[in-house]
């Protein structure tokens, strides 16, 4: 189980290293000049982070919760 866990962690941080690399997640972070911060391409660019980053620190957890 603990093995599992780890691989799924790996993965999603990997997933995760992988989107804030791209161009999407740039323009995304940085397109607060002339109200662009609401381009329905940066909402979804910045959900996608919100939901990895939750996956990762989820399976952070269940990582440490088995550690113990």
């Amino acid at each position: 189980m603990l093995d599992r866990l780890k691989a799924e962690l790996a993965s999603a941080e990997a997933e995760l290293r992988e989107h804030m690399a791209s161009w999407d997640y740039a323009f995304a972070m940085g397109s607060s000049r002339d109200g662009a911060t609401n381009h329905p391409l940066h909402r979804k660019t910045r959900e996608r982070t919100e939901e990895l980053t939750i996956r990762c620190r989820d399976l952070r957890a269940r990582v440490a919760e088995h550690q113990m």
